[in-house]
């Protein structure tokens, strides 16, 4: 029986690598077909062999390790070592018969793959003959030692010589050919850092950060770029005493873009410069000018975007192109209401949220058809209701869910709005089934290049905490300004029971994110389950002293470390903080944070209490009933799993936790 099992896997292995190699042979006849066309890139070749651009992604690099770019890039370079060895060509008219635009961009390709340069193709050819003959001459008279010593004292010097000929060519071609030096652009990652406000007015702040963040929308959609950093991380470096390098290291990009914003009358001009991160160098700049209407911006934009792209040495295809210059909204009086809602939004308090929800409903009153204006409206409620806690939760996702159902009646293939439905009907609504379906939607059909909650938070949520691990490792982990990633990372390390590693993690984001509020609340709490209870203290102090809010889960902090301390009056005076807010109907889920303080303390009759609130009151926080550590020691209680089935975690294929597992 053994015998038949082992068969049937060698047999299995076969099949699969005889599939493998079926692949890449047609990658390889696709490529080959069109290696003169520099617009071929990785669109084409999954829409030539009949993929979506993800699968073909996912089955390549489970193949060969590689991204389907990468496949495509090689394949050309062998292509043209091939032809360089075979013909009289020069390395600009191999550049461009392989599919490169720039033969500058080529030779640094080529160099840093083979090793050398295409112009030394065929010395290097000559030398490895000079090389074979003299092993050819070393084996002759090795075969005849015994029988013809006597060559010997031909042979040696004859061996010694063609070794100083060797030699010295090697050393003079070094000392002559010219240096190839890394081209400023050989990387494909940039940071658009905040464009200068010189408008002379502050309350125009709203239009530079609109544009900046406008570029770097469009950047994201070239898929020749391999890493284009978030508005969100940029902009703390509005003002800086940090130097280029500085930022660009600890961004993680070859480049970075700087510039100014100037409004003169109804004319808006922009100057910009690409500077090269690790050498400063000066790569490009350029000035643009247009008329501050809404088809002239959208136009300036697209050109800038296009501008950055060819100075990078990148392309855009044909349908990206189309896609970048998709313009929003036809309305001048739209656009710069909604540029001045993103300003307020991304303050992220209270009174910047009910600006930015009002400037919202102006732009759309301008244009109803605007569905950029919907999308963030919802995303203000979304989050004021669940992070926030500024919004009852219920009044705010009602609110939400009816602007992405008129956005999607506009655009009913949006993703980004069906996006945001469905972290919606997962916090809300608890709609698993609607949401798992979504989930497997963006697992299959795209590479996702910004954190999403459904691809990031649902997979640990749900006991899947390997495949948020696969998708902050897609998304391009090493990138430090990125609050998601790391965070997010470490939290799917601490769910597959890698504790070491995720307080590594934790302590190496720490000294990014001292000002960010998702990442100090969220910190304090995975410290706090790692039992790293004083880092997570200098978590919780930070974000109680530095910021105004203080929502549900800070008094359960405040109680739990106050218990800790003996400190009972400080206990009671936290745990009536909490009950009134739950009196008072606020969001938060202080019913779930009153119930987990009672788990902290072993004390699951009350834990059971607060939970039946919790689920009653439909509070967000009933998301993590089946992975929340502190509830481990009562998953086999009749009460909780009744619970988790009311809440909808069966109505998905998710095997139910154990009371010995976290």
């Amino acid at each position: 029986m053994s015998g038949n099992v082992k068969d049937k896997n060698i047999s299995m292995g076969i099949q699969e690598k005889s599939s493998q190699e079926t692949l890449v042979d047609k990658l390889s006849r696709e490529i080959e077909a069109n290696l003169n066309n520099d617009q071929f890139g990785v669109d084409h070749l999954a829409e030539n062999v009949g993929m979506s651009r993800s699968n073909l992604h996912r089955k390549l690099h489970k193949t060969l390790g590689i991204s389907t770019s990468q496949f495509i890039r090689e394949y050309r370079l062998k292509r043209a070592l091939k032809i360089l060895q075979e013909e009289d060509v020069t390395a600009s008219e191999t550049a461009y018969r392989v599919g490169f635009s720039s033969a500058t961009y080529f030779s640094t390709c080529f160099h840093k793959f083979y090793g050398y340069t295409p112009g030394e193709v065929k010395s290097r050819l000559k030398d490895e003959l000079v090389v074979e003959e003299q092993s050819a001459i070393i084996n002759i008279k090795k075969d005849h030692w015994n029988r013809k010593r006597s060559i010997l004292w031909v042979a040696l010097p004859l061996v010694l010589l063609l070794l100083i000929v060797f030699f010295y060519r090697q050393t003079s071609r070094d000392e002559t050919s010219i240096p190839v030096t890394e081209n400023a652009t050989d990387t494909k990652s940039i940071a658009v850092l905040p464009l200068k406000n010189w408008t002379g007015n502050p309350d125009l702040e709203y239009v530079s950060d609109g544009m900046t963040d406008a570029v770097i929308s469009r950047l994201t959609k070239v898929s020749a770029i391999d890493k284009v950093i978030p508005f969100t991380s940029t902009v703390k470096f509005k003002e800086t005493d940090k130097t280029t390098q500085e930022i660009a290291a600890e961004l993680g990009v070859t480049n970075l873009l700087q510039g100014n914003l100037q409004i003169s009358g109804d004319q808006i001009k922009i100057n910009l410069q690409l500077i090269h991160g690790k050498s400063n160098e000066h790569i490009w700049s350029q000035e643009y000018t247009k008329e501050w209407k809404s088809d002239e911006i959208f136009d300036l934009q697209t050109e800038v975007v296009e501008g950055i792209v060819n100075n990078m040495n990148a392309t855009i295809a044909k349908d990206e192109l189309a896609n970048i210059k998709k313009v929003p909204t036809k309305s001048k009086d739209a656009y710069s209401y909604y540029l001045q809602g993103e300003f307020q939004r991304n303050k992220g308090d209270e009174l910047s949220y009910s600006n930015a929800i009002n400037l919202y409903k102006n732009a759309i009153a301008a244009d109803s058809n605007f569905i950029e204006a919907y999308v963030d409206m919802a995303n203000v409620w979304h989050m004021g209701g669940s992070v926030w806690g500024f919004y009852e939760e219920q009044i705010a996702w009602g609110n939400a869910k009816a602007l992405l159902e008129q956005a999607l009646k506009i655009e009913p293939t949006n993703l980004r709005v069906e996006e945001e439905l469905n972290t919606g009907r997962f916090f809300y609504d608890w709609n698993f089934e609607l949401v798992e379906k979504f989930y497997k939607k963006i697992l299959d059909d795209s590479i996702l290049d910004k954190p999403s909650v459904i691809s990031l938070d649902y997979p640990i949520k749900t006991g899947r905490p390997e495949k948020t691990l696969e998708t902050v490792q897609d998304l391009k982990i090493n990138d430090p300004s990125n609050v998601f990633y790391p965070f997010f990372k470490a939290e799917a390390m601490f769910y597959l029971g890698s504790n070491d590693e995720a307080l590594k993690i934790l302590t190496q984001s720490d000294p990014f994110y001292t000002d960010n509020w998702f990442y100090l609340r969220e910190s304090t709490k995975l410290y706090y389950y790692l039992g790293a209870y004083e880092k997570s203290r200098i978590q919780l102090e930070k974000v109680v002293t530095k910021f105004s809010d203080y929502p549900p889960i800070l008094m359960w902090f405040n109680a739990v470390y106050a218990k800790m301390e003996g400190e009972n009056s400080e206990v009671n005076k936290h745990l009536n903080e909490l009950q009134n807010e739950y009196k008072k109907g606020s969001s938060g889920s202080p019913a779930w944070f009153i119930a987990l303080y009672y788990a902290h303390i072993n004390d699951y009759e009350r834990t059971f209490e607060w939970l039946q609130k919790s689920y009653d009151r439909h509070e967000v926080e009933m998301t993590w009933l089946r992975e929340e550590p502190l509830l481990a020691p009562i998953r086999n209680d009749l009460r909780y799993r009744e619970l988790y089935d009311k809440v909808g975690f069966s109505n998905i294929e998710l095997p139910i936790k154990s009371s010995s597992q976290h």
